[in-house]
């Protein structure tokens, strides 16, 4: 990763006779969080498997070390929620505990540390998922959905201590979303794929450079990038 450059170059992917990528690039800046949206398949999840390295025979991709959030928590069933982040981490256990400990009361899972995966209701499981995948040490963060089936007031509140714990670390992120608000208050770039015969393109590629703490539906700007975005969206 030269220059800390997140690139990937020349990308193939098909199943059988269908074609999601064909020769596709994209650059990203370090530090950057870039959003990417689009209809269903349209090649999103598809392509962060192919950055993880998930996908078997795909050409010219080198898989980078990265802490990826699936759409489903894929949480240990044998460990508790507190030593499901604890795993994650380097270092003596009764330390790692404390710092998961501390990651799970930012969730507002202080009362669930004890509880296996089978006794978390499927909102619970995610944000354990999610707190996990923030603790992995990794210089690219790969999110697929990963405040889906959160009520709207904690999927605010979440999102919210993303950006707080991003700023802090500053990964490189790729997050795929089906929501306009999560892209609008945590992206720096917006991307929106279409699919087509010869794989998926970018129909949509804009930055958004106004500060996050400043980001509210009714402000001008936000409003209007909002509305390009969403007329976008729903031609396809």
């Amino acid at each position: 990763m030269e220059n800390n450059l997140f690139e990937v170059r020349d990308l193939n992917v098909a199943f059988g006779e269908k074609v999601v990528f064909r020769d596709f690039s994209l650059s990203l800046a370090p530090e950057s969080i870039t959003c990417i949206l689009g209809p269903s398949g349209s090649g999103k999840t598809t392509l962060l498997k192919a950055v993880a390295g998930l996908l078997p025979n795909v050409s010219k991709v080198t898989p980078y070390p990265c802490s990826y959030i699936f759409q489903e928590p894929r949480l240990l069933p044998q460990l508790t929620a507190l030593d499901n982040l604890a795993v994650v981490l380097p270092g003596k256990k009764k330390e790692n505990r404390e710092i998961a400990r501390k990651y799970l009361s930012d969730m507002e899972l202080s009362e669930a540390e004890g509880l296996y995966p089978s006794e978390l209701s499927g909102g619970m499981a995610q944000r354990v998922a999610v707190a996990r995948g923030l603790l992995y040490d990794a210089p690219i963060l790969l999110m697929d959905e990963p405040f889906k089936g959160l009520d709207l007031a904690l999927q605010e509140r979440l999102i919210k201590y993303f950006i707080k714990h991003w700023e802090a670390r500053r990964k490189t992120c790729l997050f795929v979303t089906h929501s306009i608000l999560e892209a609008i208050l945590m992206a720096d770039r917006v991307l929106v794929l279409q699919s087509g015969e010869q794989g998926a393109e970018i129909l949509f590629d804009k930055t958004f450079d106004m500060p996050r703490e400043q980001r509210a539906l009714g402000d001008p700007d936000v409003d209007a990038f909002r509305s390009e975005l969403h007329d976008v969206l729903i031609s396809l």
